[in-house]
């Protein structure tokens, strides 16, 4: 997935990880010379070598010869020069919007009106061995049949608004793409058609046959809109006045409006948004029917497809203009991307492939031959942390003959003057060892040469490394339940993080109060649903390690302890490489298996004053029990539990007479007294 992020001289890569040399493209044209073209609509080119470009917003026609020279060959008056065809006797016809014209231009220049569709577009052109002529017209989506004299008959109205896409198909047929709900048509020498293919986009942009008979289809879709702020409108009623008055109005716009619109703050667009969508795909129909995805993306739409006399097929999108190409395997390779925003169109006319391109209006050639050397640069690989480098190793498919593959380091994520030099040539593919200085990111540089051939691949190319250890953190450690004072265990609930992912020991530990060494707790763990470990069901460790230790507090004296929190991943490192990391504040607990004593003054009828005291941990409780039923806990007199020594005033009016009456005490830690009254 990262390959398509590197920079590529003269290189493809392909979806399924190849690189390989690209065929190179050869600008041949830039129509702004010749006129004030800022798109190419159409591209077509004769037996002589000549290309010709349909050109908008100024609907010319540029002619460039084989030998180089370029010029307008003719002007149609028309905004935009939708379709070329090149006929059997060298004459070239064109289609124009949106008037829906056809002209018929020679060799020379000259030309008129051939056909006057009576439709707005005409979108393809596609002449037929019969010397009939077929063209894709909107907005009513009529496909024509025009004979020599240049007088059109309907051969199929599609149930779309606009054909768009044609390609010459199999028994003499002819299949037609639409804009509308994205479909192909097969129709026949009669007129009679048939849904192919029902896209999940709505126009067949371009259409392609390969020599196993299966179609190529292009399909695209609208650029989505931004993000739509979420928005209220408020109708307010007739009495109410919004605005200036009518009378100090001078624009209709300005008067009073009875509805206030805004946006809602606070909300953020992209909550508001429509799922995203896929902007273009490409699909291959088999001639059974099957259809299967080759080609897919949400930002790039394709605009042509062309496949030439040997079977090679290629696309062109924007933006940015990219030319692919396509394998008979299906694996789709991105050749080159240009400084133009769209290759809007493509021609194949034996082995020759002609691109055209839009904002601005180019054109380019593919040459198949063997190119110069072609270069790969890899994205900087990101380590996570200074590391030590192993090796690098990859697959070749052809000769390996050449192959050069380049490293250096660095410790910045951009490339400068701080990196090691490129190291010398790696040509093991086996396993060349890196000898660049040990850092955090690394980059590799692949070289084909011409000699190699076009057959040549490099493929899975894969660094070894080892980070220096990193140390774990403690994310959280508190004591389940918050209590602050136990009796006989605590159970501590940590989780911990480690950036390598190393399995973690992590573990308890405590002092007693004053003291200043820690001592490692004797703990269980238990089992915990929610806090995994690295031992636990599923291919990859969580990147938080969490556990709960249950420490036996029975087995300790009574007093006030610090307790913290320690995650090692020294088992996971050689010695003298781990590290310990421990929670940042250490946690007050109090260990305490006594009773709180209380002293008590007064009588019922008189009211009582009460002090309860422990020796550890704070007063929790002090309640009020008749004949052992609980009546009410007593506020202390700050009004706060919070200290181990608490002082209560109980008014006589709160004890009536009767019964057996008793107080019971309970400190943080659970520890009951109670003291009859």
């Amino acid at each position: 997935a990262d390959l398509p992020r590197g920079t590529l001289e003269g290189v493809a890569v392909s979806a399924a990880g190849r690189l390989f040399l690209a065929p190179a493209l050869a600008r041949l044209s830039d129509p702004k010379t010749a006129g004030s073209a800022a798109q190419v609509w159409s591209v077509a080119s004769d037996a002589a070598g000549n290309v010709f470009l349909g050109t908008g917003p100024d609907g010319r026609i540029v002619r460039r010869t084989a030998a180089g020279r370029e010029a307008v060959l003719f002007e149609t008056g028309e905004p935009m020069v939708t379709a070329l065809a090149v006929l059997a006797d060298g004459a070239l016809l064109a289609g124009t919007s949106p008037e829906g014209k056809i002209y018929r231009v020679s060799a020379d220049g000259h030309g008129g009106v051939w056909c006057e569709t009576g439709e707005r577009y005409v979108w393809a052109l596609l002449p037929r061995p019969d010397g009939t002529v077929l063209a894709a017209t909107g907005e009513r989506g009529v496909l024509l049949r025009i004979d020599a004299a240049g007088s059109a008959t309907t051969l199929f109205d599609a149930p779309e608004p606009h054909l768009v896409s044609l390609a010459a198909g199999r028994d003499g047929g002819v299949l037609a793409g639409s804009a509308g709900r994205g479909l192909v048509f097969q129709v026949d020498a009669e007129g009679h058609g048939l849904v192919l293919y029902d896209g999940e986009l709505p126009e067949v942009s371009s259409l392609a046959v390969l020599p196993d008979g299966a179609v190529l289809a292009a399909l695209l879709a609208s650029p989505q809109t931004a993000p739509r702020m979420p928005a209220v409108r408020l109708r307010l009623p007739e009495s109410a006045e919004v605005g200036a008055a009518p009378d100090q109005v001078e624009d209709l716009e300005d008067r009073p409006q009875r509805t206030l619109e805004g946006v809602i703050e606070g909300l953020s667009a992209s909550e508001a948004a429509a799922p995203s969508r896929a902007r273009g795909e490409i699909v291959r129909i088999d001639p059974s029917g099957a259809v299967r995805e080759l080609w897919r993306s949400s930002r790039e739409a394709p605009f042509g497809l062309a496949v030439d006399s040997r079977g090679r097929a290629l696309f062109g999108t924007g933006e940015p203009g990219r030319v692919w190409s396509l394998d008979a395997g299906g694996d789709v390779a991105l050749l080159a991307t240009l400084d133009e925003a769209q290759v809007t169109a493509l021609s194949a006319r034996g082995e020759q492939v002609i691109a055209a391109t839009s904002n601005p209006a180019a054109a380019y050639r593919v040459e198949w031959s063997p190119r110069e050397a072609g270069v790969y640069l890899s994205p900087p690989f990101d380590a996570g942390a200074p590391a030590r480098w192993g090796s690098i190793r990859w697959r070749s498919a052809g000769s390996r003959s050449g192959v050069e593959i380049f490293t250096r380091t660095g410790n910045s994520a951009s490339p400068d003057e701080t990196w090691s030099a490129w190291s010398p040539a790696l040509t093991d593919p086996s396993g060349s060892r890196i000898d660049n200085p040990d850092g955090r990111f690394l980059q590799w540089r692949l070289r084909l040469p011409a000699t190699t051939g076009s057959d040549v691949a490099v493929s899975d190319v894969v660094v070894t490394y080892e980070p220096y250890n990193r140390p774990p953190a403690v994310v959280s450690a508190e004591v389940d339940g918050d209590r602050r004072a136990v009796r006989d265990q605590a159970v501590l609930v940590v989780e911990a993080t480690d950036p390598d992912d190393d399995p973690l020991d992590i573990r308890m530990q405590y002092r007693a109060e004053g003291a200043a060494d820690w001592t490692d707790a004797q703990t269980e763990t238990i089992p915990d649903e929610a806090a995994r470990s690295p031992g636990d069901a599923g291919s990859k460790r969580e990147a938080r390690q969490g556990r709960r230790l249950r420490w036996r507090t029975a087995e300790i004296a009574e007093g006030r302890y610090a307790i913290r929190a320690v995650a090692s991943d020294r088992a996971s490192n050689a010695p003298g490489e781990g590290v310990e990391a421990y929670s940042a504040t250490p946690i007050d607990l109090a260990v305490d298996r006594t009773p709180p004593t209380l002293s008590v003054t007064g009588t019922a009828t008189a009211g009582l004053t009460v002090a309860v005291e422990d020796a550890v941990s704070t007063v929790a409780a002090l309640e009020v029990l008749r004949d052992g039923r609980v009546l009410f806990r007593a506020r202390p007199v700050d009004g706060v539990y919070d200290q181990r020594l608490e002082r209560f005033r109980i008014p006589a009016a709160d004890l009536p007479a009767g019964g057996a009456w008793s107080l019971r005490a309970r400190d943080a830690a659970g520890n009951v007294a109670e003291h009859p009254l």
